[in-house]
């Protein structure tokens, strides 16, 4: 009975020992944080301005049963001292708790940008539900701007943003970044990191049309019924007015990269810099390239390019360092524009060393800006760590400077594999 009476006494005090799910919320009760855009306004006492993308959860029960197309979802905004705070503060305007396990992106304003991302990182780090594989990207002007842009095919600009970012891993010109991505790129000794641009501006349609106005004699205006303005999905109707100024609706577009320097923002590279880059880094899989005719300059030949192999070693002599760079690629010919006979091994020999041209001056184009920069997304200082950890750590706290008048010596080849089963092109332009 002893016994029975002391597992009687162990068992009841066990049993408030269990902790079961005593802060359980139901998740009727929660709003679904999907995009969280962070802006800092300098000299004010709350500079930070957070802007939440929300969905309901009911939202995506109905896209889970056959809705597609993802979710729709509602901003709401608030400033505090701190993003906590500023967080805190945009709670208040809503009926339900917030939830941010469900957030994918985290937008960056380009002032909070050139502030530093050390607060943001921390607020990543630390939060119990943010996850370190959300995307981060960096837009230009306000973030808060950009989440008030009308979608163009998806049902609310979160779900367009996403799409974006996935189609931008499969192209050449951006190279978006997940949070751990990016911490770990910035904690790498010789190594400075960077994310995808952002950018939010007038459609290419648009674009063009002012391109026609301007070549218009006197600067006259057309009408523009029935033209491209009406079928840029821009928000005109169908027959409507002429595209007026204040008619165009900005949209998105994925394309370049923002650089940083330790945790602060220092500059752009453009589309093309940053090909130049991923040559480096050999990311430029299934992209295209466009060369002149080697024999008929006014012409083009467009490339695709399957394969590519990057090798980056160091070299130290007499006390001074550089690198020499190997580029191997693989493709095929797609298309061209005359009807030259490429197809011969003199030619395609010629189409080779185009290539390889080509794409050794997009690599001296992003070495350039990264060298006026001063920073390095390549990350030689890394290699040169790797190689010889004592000369680098002679030269880490002035990497920068040393990085800025690197010498670089870059060698490409190219192959061609496929031209294509056309071996006559001329029969077709008769």
């Amino acid at each position: 009975m002893k016994q029975m009476r002391k597992l009687l006494t162990i068992f009841l005090c066990l049993i408030f020992l269990i902790s079961g799910c005593w802060d359980y919320v139901e998740v009727e009760e929660l709003t679904l944080v999907r995009t969280i855009a962070i802006d800092y306004l300098p000299e004010r006492r709350a500079p930070y301005l957070v802007t939440l993308a929300i969905s309901l959860p009911a939202d995506i029960a109905g896209e889970k049963s056959g809705s597609g197309g993802g979710s729709p979802t509602q901003l709401f905004s608030a400033v505090g001292a701190t993003l906590n705070l500023a967080i805190e503060q945009a709670s208040l305007n809503l009926s339900r708790r917030l939830f941010f396990s469900h957030a994918e992106l985290i937008l960056i304003g380009e002032e909070a940008a050139k502030h530093g991302l050390l607060h943001i990182l921390d607020f990543i780090s630390n939060h119990p539900q943010v996850r370190f594989n959300v995307d981060l990207l960096i837009t230009k002007g306000f973030a808060r701007d950009v989440m008030t842009t009308t979608e163009r095919l998806e049902v609310a600009i979160t779900e367009e943003m996403i799409g974006m970012i996935d189609q931008a891993r499969y192209s050449s010109e951006s190279d978006p970044l997940q949070a751990f991505e990016f911490l770990q790129k910035l904690v790498t000794p010789g190594q400075d990191a960077y994310t995808a641009l952002l950018l939010k501006g007038p459609p290419l349609e648009e674009e063009i049309a002012k391109l026609k106005d301007e070549q218009k004699p006197g600067g006259q205006e057309e009408s523009t019924e029935g033209g491209a303005g009406g079928a840029n999905g821009g928000g005109k109707s169908e027959g409507g007015s002429s595209g007026s100024t204040e008619d165009i609706q900005e949209i998105l577009t994925m394309a370049g990269l923002a650089a940083f320097q330790n945790d602060k923002l220092v500059g752009f590279l453009n589309s093309h810099e940053t090909r130049g880059l991923l040559w480096f880094l050999g990311k430029t899989n299934r992209t295209f390239l466009a060369i002149e005719n080697p024999e008929k300059p006014s012409e083009t030949i467009s490339l695709h390019v399957a394969r590519v192999q990057t090798k980056i070693k160091p070299h130290l002599e007499n006390g001074q360092i550089s690198f020499s760079v190997e580029v191997i690629t693989e493709g095929d010919i797609r298309s061209q524009t005359g009807n030259t006979e490429i197809f011969t091994p003199e030619m395609i020999n010629k189409i080779n060393s185009a290539k390889a041209g080509a794409i050794k001056q997009e690599m001296e184009k992003a070495m350039r800006k990264m060298q006026e920069l001063k920073v390095d997304l390549v990350g030689f200082g890394t290699i040169l760590y790797r190689h010889d950890p004592e000369t680098f750590r002679l030269l880490e706290e002035k990497w920068p400077e040393e990085f800025s008048k690197l010498k670089v010596n870059i060698v490409v080849t190219s192959e061609i594999r496929r031209t294509g089963m056309q071996s006559h092109p001329a029969r077709l332009r008769r």
